[in-house]
């Protein structure tokens, strides 16, 4: 996983971002808990959009948004346009994230928008910085083409929002309230955060799981089913039924062919086990068969409600998203640990492996309690009880809380490091 030197890009960048997406995860499990009794009643209410946004904007995007400054250069052998716009960016998402959810949870609309401002300057900071850096990649993969429709689901995923909270104070939005608002929720989903991880995936995985990369069919459906499901999901949500039926069987077909990829993958790996990052990773990816039929569900009518739409967004966010990222954390962040910290020294004093760096019985149990508690979470939302709610968020944010002191533990090794033996040290001064 280590980029040439001419495009590697400084580790303490892809830590900043990940640092601060684990301890809004941590915050936003243990608010789970907290607003049980909410989350027991229907999805469109303050406290509840606050919880959301933390998750998606707070830990997912900023967490992928981190992880590719690492992994661009990586997969694309591109270096990255400009690390101080990217520092820069991590201001304006922190203060913008903070800001929404503060003003979510007050109900206070001004404020809100002002702040979903300064997330959209972050998020067009990000789209420059990617677009300057991938600009006249000479090759395009399967994986710089999914990229490139997430980012571009990004963008209109962030306008499309800012949109909703300025339609609070000024109407500026056709159509039906929740309509709009489904809409946006899935085009986050299905145009930003889904192409983003398959197209990661399908480079990344094999590196994990030492196999050969995949290719074929399966990256033709996935492109076209998400390029073409999810505006027609989209549109569908905003009142025309039939693209609705027709983007969902799209979206399902692309989620198929990753799971065929993944399962090739898997079958011919040359790594005889499996670590707790891989389990983590392998059972967010059993967690999206289940969401992709629970969506096509309800695009078909075969379901409906709030409970069950709680149910899903957990099964999606927290099942298939937090899970898949958890475990891809625990494989990136000891690679960085260890690249910035024992590198210069390999050879030259004792260094740790990279399974030394982080505790396996962290890691274990952080993957017992956010698989457990997020099934558990699963099924109280849909019954809607807030009693089993409270219960399985408490072991959720257990989970986040183990997940965190895991990282940190890994984390710690930048500043407790071995000096260079005293006899290397001699060797490489001059006689």
């Amino acid at each position: 996983m280590t980029p040439a030197a001419s495009v590697r890009p400084s580790v303490a960048l892809p830590l900043a971002y990940v640092c601060t997406a684990v301890v809004t995860f941590v915050l936003a499990a243990a608010a789970v808990p907290w607003l049980s009794t909410e989350l027991a009643g229907h999805y469109y209410q303050p406290h509840i959009l606050a919880l959301a946004h933390t998750v998606t904007l707070g830990w997912i995007t900023v967490t992928i948004m981190g992880a590719s400054f690492q992994l661009i250069p990586i997969m694309l052998e591109r270096a990255l346009w400009s690390e101080r716009l990217a520092w820069w960016q991590l201001a304006f998402m922190v203060t913008g994230v903070t800001g929404m959810v503060g003003h979510f949870f007050l109900g206070a609309w001004s404020g809100l928008v002002w702040s979903a401002a300064l997330v959209a300057l972050g998020v067009g900071l990000h789209l420059l910085n990617v677009a300057r850096t991938v600009r006249g990649v000479g090759r395009w993969t399967f994986t710089a083409r999914m990229i490139a429709l997430a980012l571009a689901g990004l963008g209109l995923t962030t306008l499309v929002g800012f949109a909703l909270g300025l339609d609070k104070l000024v109407h500026v939005l056709p159509g039906d309230l929740f309509a709009n608002l489904h809409a946006h929720v899935h085009l986050a989903l299905l145009g930003w955060v889904l192409p983003m991880m398959l197209g990661v995936a399908a480079r990344v995985y094999p590196m994990f799981l030492l196999s050969a990369e995949p290719a074929g069919w399966p990256g033709r459906v996935q492109l076209w089913g998400v390029a073409l499901g999810t505006p027609a999901t989209v549109a569908g949500l905003c009142g025309v039924r039939g693209l609705l039926v027709a983007g969902a069987f799209g979206i399902v077909a692309a989620v198929v062919s990753h799971l065929v990829w993944l399962g090739a993958m898997v079958r011919t790996r040359r790594r005889p086990a499996l670590d707790t990052g891989l389990r983590l990773v392998l059972t967010g990816a059993a967690a999206l068969p289940v969401a992709a039929a629970l969506g096509l569900a309800l695009a078909l009518d075969l379901t409906s409600g709030p409970r069950v739409a709680l149910a899903y967004a957990a099964l999606v966010l927290g099942g298939w998203v937090s899970l898949t990222i958890a475990g891809m954390l625990l494989k990136i962040v000891p690679f960085l640990v260890w690249y910035r910290a024992y590198a210069p020294l390999a050879g030259r004093a004792p260094v740790p492996t990279l399974p030394e760096l982080s505790s396996a019985s962290g890691e274990r149990l952080s993957w017992v309690l956010l698989t457990t508690g997020m099934a558990a979470l699963v099924v109280a939302l849909w019954i809607g009880e807030a009693v089993w709610i409270r219960v399985a968020g408490s072991v959720v944010a257990a989970g986040a809380i183990t997940l965190g002191a895991t990282l940190a533990s890994v984390l710690r090794h930048l500043v407790r490091r071995p000096a260079p033996a005293a006899d290397a040290v001699a060797a490489r001064r001059p006689a």
